[in-house]
């Protein structure tokens, strides 16, 4: 009867992990800054959003006069429709010992601090804002990148996206 209940527990615990759903790819370590972004637009987490970005990007933002307090709210065209935002990368390219050099001296003459970067990867992101009313879409070079052990996204912290085109 203990192996019975027991066997049951498992089986109920493994239900709970189990998706009926889409499957859904696990996110790569690079990645995770875009995805982390995109979530972060889609339930208005500022906080969140400026957390993907370097730590002196993000502090340059918010000393800027265009510092926006509720930026990820203003991201996407928010109405009376359920608004959703998505993503997909292509093109990857991992930089080289080169181009990693290049993005330590640019990251310096920028914020006036020396970081290592262990890894870079520039890729296009092809972000849908899709409504009841259609889809708008934007793509952009993102270039993401990993000082000690986290991502970042590299370069100015993205104020709004041009999701101008028709999906």
């Amino acid at each position: 009867m203990k192996k019975l209940s027991v066997l049951c527990m498992l089986l109920c615990v493994a239900m709970l992990f189990c998706s009926c759903g889409e499957e859904e790819r696990a996110v790569l370590g690079y990645e995770q800054p875009v995805a982390t972004l995109i979530t972060a637009a889609q339930y208005s987490d500022t906080q969140s959003y400026l957390s993907c970005f370097t730590p002196e990007a993000e502090a340059e933002y918010k000393n800027s006069d265009s510092y926006n307090e509720a930026l990820a709210e203003t991201l996407l065209t928010r109405g009376e429709e359920k608004t959703e935002l998505s993503y997909k990368l292509s093109d990857k390219k991992e930089l080289d010992s080169d181009g990693l050099k290049d993005l330590e001296k640019s990251y310096k003459e920028s914020y006036h601090k020396n970081v290592t970067i262990k890894k870079a990867v520039t890729m296009t992101a092809k972000l849908t804002e899709t409504t009841d009313s259609g889809e708008l879409s934007a793509s952009r070079e993102i270039t993401v990148v990993k000082i000690e052990n986290n991502w970042y996204i590299f370069g100015k912290v993205i104020e709004k996206f041009d999701l101008s085109q028709k999906g």
